[in-house]
């Protein structure tokens, strides 16, 4: 489960993680609290807040009443505003990163350092490797070894060891709320040399939320859902948007063969946009429909179809996507990978819509064909 801003840094707060106050905004009513500058949050469950002008900083109340419409009104990623929180402007010297997650395929829990925070932290790790820390946490937190490889930094040794106190406090509240992730992001450095938690992203295992309390502060709204979501579950398919930059649409035949198609994709640098999942007891009307999402995605130029028959009949699936790419004529690149089944009918209507095909190959084999496809393109 997703927490709000607000939400994890009460939990920082909990553990004895020091944090700036927020004060949650309600109606119109400005509260007596609020003092010029401060800074208005839009509490959402997504990044990039910043970059979207959910995070602005008012210096007057004509200008906070502004602005916090304004705030209100935005989306992220189809997401919108859950409320907005108000907090105090801080002079700060500098900005830290400070993180746990869980790294699923070395199946660990790393504790992430550096002192170059307040960024894209994914755009670091891959640009300049060398300025983020990486600890194995899964034992626990290792005081002496954090403070040896940090010492790489040359901090000054009491601001280093503010850290390494903060660091131990995350560790344990990670395990203790079963957390997959818990950032600060960024762990500022005030100019009297004091830090605070400014932001806070927290992920909670939902197989563990039995043994967690309700950490909720605000109630979560009905998020509007797109015209394809909408569409999908009127007929009975498993669609998920999950990155509006991504140029590839995925159909599949099964939620197992579907992530994997995914993580192939992914692994050959392609941005996926959605995940479709035909479920079981696929018909031509249900791929004639799942077709029709796929096309009318404006965001997707490329899509990728990996089905299989077993029970299903792959000719019946075929005529469905023959039956929507010919109706809508929206001419969109397609590779399909389809066995079992009839797969030879199957494979002749594919053959005669122009689709690219993958007959006795892998996933893995259908992906590159894409790939390919998008390099010359």
């Amino acid at each position: 489960m997703d927490y709000l801003e607000i939400e994890g840094k009460a939990q920082l707060k909990r553990f004895g993680i020091p944090v700036n106050d927020s004060i949650l905004l309600n109606g119109d009513n400005i509260p007596e609290e609020v003092t010029y500058p401060c800074v208005l949050k839009g509490q959402i469950l997504s990044g990039k807040r910043g970059k979207a002008g959910a995070v602005r900083v008012v210096k007057s109340e004509e200008e906070f009443r502004e602005v916090k419409k304004v705030i209100e009104e935005i989306t992220i990623n189809g997401k919108h505003m859950e409320g907005v929180a108000a907090c105090g402007f801080l002079p700060i010297a500098d900005e830290y990163y400070l993180g746990m997650t869980l790294d699923v395929k070395e199946r660990v829990m790393v504790m992430l350092f550096t002192p170059y925070g307040g960024m894209e932290i994914e755009e670091l790790a891959v640009n300049a490797p060398e300025k983020l820390l990486r600890f194995n946490c899964t034992a626990g937190f290792d005081r002496e070894v954090f403070l040896g490889e940090a010492s790489v930094f040359d901090l000054p040794k009491e601001r280093l060891n503010k850290v390494a106190d903060i660091a131990e406090k995350l560790c344990r509240a990670c395990f203790e709320l079963d957390a997959t992730t818990m950032e600060i992001n960024p762990l500022a450095v005030l100019e009297d040399g004091s830090m605070l938690a400014l932001d806070s992203k927290l992920v909670i295992d939902d197989n563990s939320l039995v043994r967690q309390g309700d950490y909720t502060i605000l109630p979560r709204t009905a998020q509007k859902k797109s015209p394809q979501e909408e569409d999908a579950k009127a007929h009975d398919l498993t669609y998920v948007e999950l990155n509006p930059e991504g140029d590839i649409g995925t159909m599949a035949g099964g939620a197992g063969i579907g992530m994997a198609t995914m993580d192939t994709i992914r692994h050959y640098g392609g941005c996926v946009n959605n995940f479709l999942d035909l479920g079981g007891g696929v018909t031509a009307e249900k791929t004639y429909h799942a077709m029709k999402i796929l096309l009318q995605n404006k965001s997707t130029n490329y899509i990728l179809v990996n089905v299989f028959g077993g029970i299903n009949n792959c000719a019946d699936m075929a005529e469905g996507i023959a039956r929507a790419y010919k109706e809508l004529g929206i001419q969109k690149t397609v590779v399909v990978k389809s066995r079992g089944f009839n797969q030879e009918q199957g494979w002749t209507i594919y053959e005669n819509l122009g689709f690219l095909q993958t007959k006795y190959g892998t996933t893995d084999e259908a992906v590159q064909t894409l790939m390919r496809i998008k390099e010359v393109q």
